[in-house]
């Protein structure tokens, strides 16, 4: 879509193609490596950043989306947020980053800042929480084994929210 200043999340699909093309570890986060390949100066990853030690193999999210980072961004309660923002359109596929298991499943109740969600678990012990669904998909319920790919739910705004996206 051309050059805009924004690191959205066709930015991010690129970054991972070139990490994929190189065999590098897919993050979809300008590393040393990547910004070696690129042509950029470097500088390093946070140590203390969430996405330094974790990878996905699948874009969770179907369709055009937006993007919007606003890891530990001011909450109501004193909170900080703690997660990034896919924005899509309601009722798009959201799909399991990885291959793992479903170590549990959220449900929208008075209150609940996540609505309906789930909690993905790989292998290694990293978990992606995913939040404010609209549906979870059939099948989707604690323990299941999912493939990177699989369809977990839908974009919602259930819980604390009124913008349709994945948290």
């Amino acid at each position: 879509g051309g050059v805009d200043g924004v690191f959205g999340s066709a930015t991010a699909a690129a970054v991972m193609d070139v990490q994929r093309a190189n065999d590098l570890r897919v993050t979809g986060v300008i590393d040393a490596a990547t910004a070696e390949i690129l042509g950029l100066a470097t500088s390093a990853v946070p140590a203390d950043s969430p996405v330094a030690a974790a990878s996905i193999d699948v874009f969770p999210v179907q369709g055009r989306c937006g993007f919007s980072d606003t890891w530990h961004a001011a909450r109501s309660g004193g909170r900080l947020h703690l997660g990034v923002d896919i924005i899509a359109a309601r009722g798009n596929l959201v799909y399991a980053v990885v291959e793992g298991t479903i170590t549990k499943v959220y449900y929208d109740s008075p209150g609940s800042l996540s609505g309906n969600g789930i909690r993905l678990t790989a292998d290694d012990g990293t978990y992606f929480f995913y939040a404010h669904f609209d549906t979870i998909a059939g099948g989707i319920s604690e323990g299941v084994r999912v493939q990177a790919g699989t369809v977990v739910g839908t974009i919602g705004a259930t819980g604390n929210t009124s913008t349709p996206h994945l948290h």
